[in-house]
């Protein structure tokens, strides 16, 4: 749904699902050897971005081990000065407040512009239909307002 807010506005986005990341990435020597498949989602995804929008599930009170994994491999200077946004998701009621947290330390760390604005997304399993549209018109209007605020906040607008 955000690639599509950005879409709309005319901004060149690209959707990385950490779900679809090369085979053979988790290995034992991926911090200093990069199979070229990974390489390339480096270039196109990373080194290329202006900023980012994160969308982070909850996973045991906080980000998707994945997640940090991914960030960790990347070379830091590839995220200095960048522009993030952070959308957080869960089923419980909080929307993923503390992973939102530790994910802003990280970005922080990384010397990265994190946006004030963090939606906070809760009971998420609950609040899509069957053709995947928001049945709460409050979430839909948080998403369009963080994606405003981050194309007038990454300098875009």
């Amino acid at each position: 749904m955000l690639v599509n807010m950005l879409n709309e506005r005319n901004e060149n986005v690209s959707l990385l699902d950490l779900g679809d990341l090369p085979e053979g990435y988790f290995s034992t020597r991926m911090y200093d050897v990069r199979i070229p498949e990974f390489q390339s989602l480096i270039d196109e995804k990373i080194a290329a971005a202006h900023g980012f929008i994160f969308v982070v599930p909850e996973y045991n009170g906080s980000i998707p081990g994945v997640l940090k994994l991914f960030i960790d491999t990347i070379p830091m200077p590839m995220f200095r000065e960048k522009y993030a946004g952070i959308v957080g998701l869960s089923d419980g009621r909080a929307g993923n407040l503390r992973g939102q947290d530790h994910l802003t330390a990280v970005l922080h760390h990384l010397k990265m512009h994190v946006h004030y604005h963090k939606p906070k997304l809760s009971g998420i399993t609950k609040s899509f239909d069957e053709q995947g549209n928001f049945t709460q018109a409050a979430y839909k209007e948080l998403l369009e307002e963080h994606v405003a605020l981050m194309i007038e906040y990454a300098g875009k607008g």
